[in-house]
């Protein structure tokens, strides 16, 4: 179980069994640099890499991940390095081929930057979207990886994107679904 600490700034790494009295054992804490707030994160499709968004620096930290340990911190900028504005980055996806990975600033910026995720693990930026509404809080990844959906939670509205299955871009459906402040967006099985 990995848990982030956006006050503490840490990333804590714990073992889980259900059958124990304590079923939590601390294994690991990572210390990711003072003021970046932690907010979320997202494990590779192989389980060797894991990505924290960090909400107060806008930028995601890259570590590899064995024995229930973090390694090798790098971070990536989730803004254009000219941008200059009130930010604050909310939700991180990986989509369901495991090849792209993508994280939403909210702000006065309300954009989502998507990266290829390359054989080593590390990002390759791919593309900057608008999200065309205001606090992108949530979005999600149809099952079939063919749509992105964006909550924009102060516009009061869901923006349907396509999504590119080779190149990761998003472009936009015109599609819109209105409703209040939508704060999570999740698909759910059948």
């Amino acid at each position: 179980l990995l848990v982030t600490d956006l006050g503490n700034d840490t990333v804590t790494v714990y073992s889980y069994n259900a059958s124990a009295i304590v079923p939590l054992q601390l294994i690991h804490t990572e210390k990711m640099n003072g003021g970046s707030g932690p907010r979320h994160l997202v494990f590779s499709k192989n389980g060797k890499y894991v990505y924290v968004l960090n909400e107060l620096t806008s930028t995601i930290t890259s570590f590899n991940f064995a024995f229930g340990k973090l390694y090798s911190p790098v971070q990536t900028e989730t803004l254009p390095k000219a941008f200059a504005g009130k930010t604050g980055s909310a939700e991180i996806l990986i989509s369901p081929d495991g090849k792209f990975l993508y994280a939403s600033n909210r702000g006065d910026v309300n954009t989502i930057s998507g990266y290829k995720i390359l054989r080593n693990g590390a990002l390759q930026f791919v593309a900057e979207n608008s999200t065309l509404g205001k606090g992108p809080r949530s979005f999600t990844i149809d099952p079939n990886g063919k749509y992105l959906l964006v909550g924009n939670q102060q516009s009061n509205e869901i923006v349907v994107f396509n999504r590119n299955l080779r190149t990761g871009i998003l472009t936009d459906t015109k599609k819109r679904i209105l409703v209040c402040a939508p704060a999570c967006l999740v698909f759910v099985g059948k």
